[in-house]
């Protein structure tokens, strides 16, 4: 029994990456495109410990028990099925500087304008840093280092702060330890913020504009792609917090802010809106693209256009995510 009230069956999509709070798992939806609203099922809410709590007002909020957390990222994991490999390699003539060396290599949008923040009159949040293992603490350091060498974290000193919470990934890296990913907790921010219009894309528009005519098809991920987006120097002070007993804050925008997937969506639309292809299309859905092309030879001389013109632009792309002009494609999942 459905929310439209009458029994139905509905398609399972693949796993896809699920923002709960400052995390960022993996878990699979149903798809029900009669729905009015984006519903967390049960079996998500079980898996996360929730609780929902109806206030008087009419109001809901939803609570995670923090020992979930480090649970997270095993409740929710999901297997994937291996990629199907291509027949076709991507040209040796790609700039390797479009390549990200790690996911906190980023590029610099040349088109972006850097963001201004406007705050409600309220007292901006500031909330302590809670301790941190010694193993997330190891395994963050590499990555925020990272981030301050490129300027993209630089030190401060400000009213707001808000706490970090690495997460550790399922997968190891070259020297056998985990990798973390960087997490902060931005939930006041986000409230504490005017916010502008949302213009990310809906998903099912997304999956019904793809041609039925596309036999070949290339993914793109952009990597850390909200990273590639300055903040206004006026605004920096917003995104505050602390590491080591001294504080610093983001050139970029966060990942965990409000507005980052649209205001980064408004700006590849920008960026890829003008380029034109042999006879192919491409579909957008925040930093993942996706070129569907009517046959293989189009499809590699589309997507090698494509990697040009983002390269041009100042983005980067994960090598390795790439699916290059394949038949079959895993798409947002």
């Amino acid at each position: 029994m459905g929310v439209s009230g009458i029994t139905q069956r509905v398609k399972r999509l693949p796993p896809r990456m699920v923002s709960v709070g400052p995390l960022e798992v993996q878990h699979s939806f149903l798809l029900m495109p009669d729905s009015p609203l984006n519903l967390l099922g049960r079996d998500l809410l079980c898996k996360l410990r929730a609780t929902i709590t109806c206030s008087p007002d009419g109001s809901l909020s939803l609570e995670v028990p923090e020992e979930s957390l480090n649970l997270l990222p095993v409740l929710l994991s999901e297997n994937q099925e291996a990629k199907e490999p291509s027949i076709f390699e991507i040209p040796k003539d790609i700039p390797e500087s479009l390549w990200a060396t790690s996911s906190s290599d980023v590029g610099l949008l040349k088109s972006a304008v850097p963001v201004q923040i406007k705050t409600k009159s309220s007292p901006p949040p500031s909330i302590p840093q809670y301790p941190l293992s010694k193993e997330a603490i190891e395994g963050i350091t590499p990555v925020i280092n990272s981030l301050i060498e490129q300027g993209i974290i630089i030190p401060c000193k400000s009213e707001y702060n808000t706490p970090i919470l690495p997460i550790k990934k399922p997968k190891k890296g070259p020297d056998g330890k985990h990798i973390y990913r960087f997490v902060q907790d931005l939930r006041a921010v986000n409230n504490h913020v005017i916010k502008r219009h949302s213009v990310v894309s809906n998903i099912h528009t997304i999956i019904s504009s793809i041609p039925s005519t596309a036999t070949y098809f290339t993914v793109v991920d952009l990597c850390s792609a909200f990273f590639s987006i300055p903040i206004h120097e006026n605004s920096r002070h917003i995104f505050a917090f602390t590491w080591k007993g001294s504080q610093y804050t983001w050139c970029r925008l966060p990942q965990g802010y409000v507005e980052s997937p649209s205001l980064f969506e408004q700006i590849l639309s920008q960026d890829t809106d003008n380029i034109t292809f042999k006879n192919s299309k491409l579909i957008k859905y925040v930093d993942d693209l996706l070129l569907a092309s009517t046959d293989a030879e189009t499809c590699q001389e589309d997507s090698k256009h494509l990697l040009l013109e983002l390269h041009k632009r100042g983005h980067k792309i994960s090598k390795d995510k790439v699916q290059w002009c394949l038949q079959k494609v895993e798409y947002l999942g």
